[in-house]
């Protein structure tokens, strides 16, 4: 087998192969990395509580003895059934007994009992971990990177659709823009979303989400640090934005997580001053955004829109993305790049 991708990922994760007994999940996006392990592990075992057929072990369990994995896998249920033998690991911890357990199902003289389910990070291609399961016909690699709009969208019409309740455009924009990359955090918050709405067995018929649910749900829980960052850079306020900055990362945004932010505000007033370049005023600039700034946001985004020319937003843009890159490929602190970043597009808007 070799690392399954789009489709092929959501088809197994659906209905896994019965043929398979050892299953990689790995990647960034470790609340997708847990809820796709955990679709996995229910079809073998529904009850993670259950001491028979559920077993979670940790690498400080596998170092002094590695064979304990393939032996776990092997040993049938005293209540009859397929087991669970779950890992997670924090890398290359695992690899030794993980390497018993593929070489045991290849030469066949390992006869598996159930399912054995490693969890892991971010791996890089020359993981030990990662080649084992890649290269292997008897095992399986999940990868889990983080979500794309369309992926949240998609999420939240379904999470929604289940609930007999469904979005208005708006709505629908202003959540995605609102969500990050993590796939956990997305669940949490649009769990939260449905719970405001109320699901269908309190409610009488179909609901729709509008765009002031959505404002009222999650706008101050997902945007309040990194967009008062934004807002402060937009602003050129430095002091101000080192204050947010360090809202931001006490709140647990990361630091990718707020350099998006900045992109957000960046992008969307470099749409509006493209409309004002065509012949739109400000106001009407602001009503053609998707979504729309909002009431209480349009006095100060109007003056961003003054104090920012094209030139400078491009500029401002531009250094984002080397910061979006740079936290991501360089091995330097991803945090002081972003910082420094928005330090220094702080400074451009008062010249």
């Amino acid at each position: 087998m070799t690392a399954l991708k789009g489709k092929a990922i959501d088809a197994f994760v659906a209905r896994r192969d019965p043929k398979i007994a050892a299953i990689l999940v790995y990647g960034p996006d470790l609340g997708l990395v847990r809820e796709r392990a955990d679709k996995v592990a229910r079809q073998v075992c529904a009850d993670f509580k259950d001491p028979f057929n559920y077993l979670e072990l940790t690498d400080a369990d596998l170092k002094s003895d590695p064979a304990r994995l393939g032996d776990e896998a092997a040993a049938l249920s005293m209540m009859g059934g397929e087991r669970v033998i779950r890992i997670r690991t924090n890398g290359e911890a695992a690899t030794a007994a993980a390497k018993l357990v593929v070489e045991g199902l290849e030469g066949g003289h390992l006869k598996p009992a159930g399912i054995v389910l490693i969890e892991a990070g971010d791996l890089a291609k020359s993981s030990g971990l990662r080649k084992l399961f890649e290269s292997s016909k008897a095992a399986i690699a999940l990868p889990c990177y983080a979500d794309a709009p369309a992926d949240v969208r998609a999420i939240a019409e379904g999470a929604a659709r289940a609930e007999d309740l469904r979005f208005d455009g708006d709505a629908l924009d202003l959540l995605v823009v609102l969500l990050g990359e993590d796939r956990g955090v997305s669940r949490a918050e649009i769990d939260k979303l449905i719970l405001f709405k109320g699901p269908k067995s309190v409610r009488d018929g179909p609901g729709v989400i509008t765009l002031d649910d959505v404002r009222a749900v999650l706008v101050d829980t997902v945007l309040d640090a990194a967009g008062d960052a934004a807002a402060a850079a937009a602003d050129g306020a430095p002091a101000r934005l080192a204050r947010a900055l360090h809202r931001s990362a006490v709140a647990g945004s990361s630091p990718v997580g707020t350099v998006r932010a900045l992109q957000r505000e960046f992008t969307r007033l470099r749409v509006a001053r493209s409309l004002m370049a065509e012949g739109a005023s400000a106001e009407t600039a602001m009503g053609k955004l998707r979504p729309p700034v909002f009431f209480m946001e349009k006095r100060a985004f109007e003056a961003r829109l003054h104090r920012w020319t094209p030139a400078k937003l491009d500029a401002a843009l531009d250094l984002l993305i080397e910061a979006e890159l740079g936290a991501k490929s360089t091995g330097l602190p991803d945090e002081e790049i972003v910082e420094r970043a928005a330090l220094r597009i702080a400074t451009m808007a008062g010249r």
